[in-house]
This record gives structure tokens, sequence and C-alpha cells, in this order.
């Protein structure tokens, strides 16, 4: 049996409406991975992730913004966004919110997904936006943990696979 190297369930303080995790490879973050938003008014929100990741490697991940030119108007009238990931995959920022487009978010809902190249949250309002970023933080913080236990600093750090859909 092959071990797995990363977080195989997350524990939450509010369990999610709907988490499913999905078999696949995991995403494995690199230095070059920002928090990319969508919207200016809610750049501040992002900060405590990237504390988070300051706290464990005394270096501050960028918070940057979706180029225009990577994302179409209407996903960002729509949506608010962000996506975890590095300098090459936000040029797919489209293909992304496409796959998601359909989602009939509620006020105050957000889906996320991990895949093997990026880590989005999407809602449609400020109080969906803070709720997913302590949802993603919760996430990332159980998966830093786990890598700094196992001392195994050779492997990437690794988010398995999954989506979630929550309310506030």
């Amino acid at each position: 049996m092959s071990m797995s190297y990363y977080v195989e369930k997350f524990e939450f303080k509010n369990k999610p409406k709907e988490i499913n995790y999905i078999e696949g490879e995991p995403l494995k973050l690199t230095e070059d991975f920002r928090f990319y938003h969508n919207k200016i008014r809610f750049r501040k929100e992002l900060t405590p992730l990237q504390f988070l990741f300051n706290e464990f490697f005394n270096t501050t991940l960028q918070a940057a913004g979706i180029r225009d030119s990577y994302l179409k108007r209407e996903y960002t009238d729509t949506y608010l966004i962000v996506i975890f990931c590095d300098t090459e995959e936000i040029k797919n920022t489209n293909q992304i919110i496409e796959k998601h487009f359909d989602k009939n978010l509620e006020k105050g809902c957000y889906y996320m997904e991990g895949s093997s190249e990026y880590l989005l949250l999407l809602t449609k309002d400020m109080e969906g936006i803070k709720a997913g970023i302590e949802k993603m933080k919760e996430i990332l913080e159980q998966v830093l943990d786990d890598y700094f236990r196992r001392k195994n600093f050779d492997e990437y750090i690794k988010l398995r696979p999954f989506n979630l859909f929550d309310c506030v």
C-alpha cells in the first residue's frame, strides 16, 4: 500500500454543508505560489493567509490582482475570486472559472476547489469571501502543520484534491 503524504481529511470548527474528497494528484506548493484576487476591496482579507505562510516559512507569499487579460469581464462582474496557484497557472483563470460559471451561489455562500493545479474560492459577496478565506486558512494550516510534523523537507507541501460548498 502506498503511503499518502498529505492530509486525508480536513477538520473544521464548523463543518461545511458539503465536502467531497477526490482521488487524484495533489496540489504541490512551490515558492511561485501567490494568492490571486479579482477585487481590490477584499485584498486585505487575504492578509491572514499571507501571515500563515510567514509563520511557517518566515516569508510572506504575495497577494496579487488577476490581470484583466486573464479574466473575462463577465466573470469578474459576477464573482469575487481567490486563486492560490503559481504564476503560470493563473493564465488559465478563464478556463478555471468557466467550469463553475453556472454555480448558483446564494448570498453568503461560497464554493472552494482544490485541484492538482490550484486552490479556488468563488463567491458573490463579502460575507462569502470572509467565510471562504477563513475556511481556506483552516485547510492550509492543517496542511502546513502536517508538513512540518513529518519533517520530510525534500517532499513538496501537498494539498489533496477536494471541493467544498458552504454558506455563512
